[in-house]
């Protein structure tokens, strides 16, 4: 799915302020991105400590190449997220500061 455009009204109701809904978009889609990144570095590290004879190496590698897996956009994600009311912003008050 490819990013849509959203109009300023819709972001307005969820926010005051547009730049603040776009930094917590931005924010929420780095976070998806890094857990995805982190899983496919676990991943990596699992097949690399499997011991297997040639022929079961040569299926695997096979199928990694047949099944190709398409990841939505995490900006889509983090988008889709906000209009559902999943994020929200969070502000810090003096009495946190202190």
């Amino acid at each position: 799915m490819a990013i849509q455009t959203v109009d300023l009204r819709e972001l307005n109701k969820i926010s005051n302020n547009v730049y603040e809904a776009c930094l917590l978009i931005a924010a929420r889609a780095r976070q998806i991105n890094s857990s995805r990144i982190a899983k496919k570095k676990e991943n990596e590290i699992l097949d690399d400590m499997d011991m297997y004879d040639e022929t079961d190496i040569y299926d695997r590698e096979l199928m990694k190449d047949i099944k190709f897996e398409k990841e939505i956009n995490p900006t889509v994600i983090a988008q889709q997220e906000l209009f559902e009311g999943k994020i929200k912003p969070v502000y810090e008050t003096q009495k946190d500061n202190e």
